[in-house]
């Protein structure tokens, strides 16, 4: 295994080829498949999570029982809500290699943009994507202006140690987690399919690494969403 600073474009290249190359039958199992990539390449991947956002209404029922039984008040929930579910998961531990083990990030509502903004780590990220937060509150699909065309974006939190939001918040709100398996940098990549159905993975490193370093490496969700398009189109997701 390398680390991230360490890796070279060529590195990257081959790594891009084997998800592409892959042939899953589920956008659940190629979200495994891209973890594991993660994790087994790169020596400082404490955890490896891929997500998607899809409507609460396409949820499996495992999953929507699992938002409700969360929520103090289900008033605002609709079958038309985006929901951030998690498709994909490897890291040290065992149990975090299994999605549907975590417990409290296996789906995650997008009611509304105050319900987003309380929520430090998802509100940088669905900034870093430059999601159009008014949309939750009025029932619109959520937009991204950024990812429309084919582009993909990188969330990135350059110390988890440090990094705080403009309230004061940690980003990374995990703090047991985050203390007890020294995570430094979290960075993830994230794009969109032609339907506007997004996708974005993220790593939570032991490594501290640079913005440029980072940046180098939204080339693999490209790769993913390439070789996972007829699965979203077709709705094998799950």
């Amino acid at each position: 295994m390398r680390s991230f600073s360490d890796a070279t474009w060529p590195d990257i290249e081959a790594l891009m080829a084997r998800v592409a190359a892959a042939k899953p039958s589920s956008m659940c199992q190629a979200a495994d498949g891209f973890c594991a990539l993660m994790t087994d390449t790169f020596a400082s991947v404490v955890l490896a999570r891929l997500f998607i956002v899809l409507p609460f209404g396409r949820l499996p029922p495992t999953e929507q029982r699992f938002v409700t039984a969360r929520l103090a008040s289900s008033a605002k929930l609709s079958p038309t809500t985006p929901t951030l579910c998690l498709l994909g998961t490897r890291g040290l531990q065992a149990v975090w290699n299994d999605r549907l083990q975590s417990q409290g990030h296996l789906a995650i509502p997008l009611l509304d943009s105050e319900s987003v903004r309380n929520s430090p780590m998802i509100a940088r990220l669905l900034a870093d994507l430059q999601i159009d937060l008014k949309a939750l509150d009025t029932g619109m699909p959520i937009v991204t202006r950024k990812l429309l065309g084919g582009l993909n974006a990188t969330f990135f939190v350059a110390d988890a140690a440090s990094a705080k939001d403009s309230q004061g918040r940690w980003v990374i709100p995990a703090r047991d987690f985050a203390e007890q398996r020294g995570v430094r940098t979290v960075f993830g990549m994230g794009g969109s399919y032609v339907d506007g159905t997004l996708v974005v993975a993220i790593c939570f490193c032991s490594e501290l690494l640079e913005r440029q370093v980072v940046d180098r490496f939204p080339s693999l969700i490209s790769s993913f969403k390439m070789g996972t398009a007829s699965l979203v189109s077709s709705g094998h997701v799950f």
